[in-house]
């Protein structure tokens, strides 16, 4: 009976200590394949990397070509302000403030730009 009972006591005592010593172990680290052309990091490749954002219009200065929006971040309202595009500035006219708004928009280092704007 005791040789049992140490028998079970070691079945259950070795998988206790080793199991977390595999669980600790991390994956090798793969790398990716590198690309066949890396893209060019100009002010043009910028451009193709638009941006999607939804929020409420605040305020449209047609003079200066902005708009303000008002979009949540973590839950807080945060107020945006953007420039807008000549192609984009058409659309303003059927904009009013408190309108339900989503913007297309590139970043242009600092700099925010509106490509498109659509009610909804």
């Amino acid at each position: 009976m005791k040789t049992f009972a140490y028998l079970l006591f070691a079945a259950v005592a070795v998988p206790a200590i080793a199991g977390p010593g595999f669980a600790q172990t991390t994956k090798p680290a793969t790398t990716p394949a590198a690309p066949a052309a890396a893209p060019a990091t100009t002010p043009d490749a910028a451009k193709t990397t638009a941006k999607n954002l939804a929020g409420e219009l605040v305020s449209v200065d047609q003079a200066a070509k902005t708009v303000t929006l008002k979009h949540m971040v973590d839950s807080k309202p945060m107020q945006l302000t953007m420039a807008v595009e000549d192609g984009a500035m058409a659309s303003l006219a059927q904009l009013k403030p408190g309108d339900q708004i989503k913007v297309s928009y590139v970043e242009m280092g600092e700099k925010k730009v509106v490509k498109s704007i659509v009610k909804g």
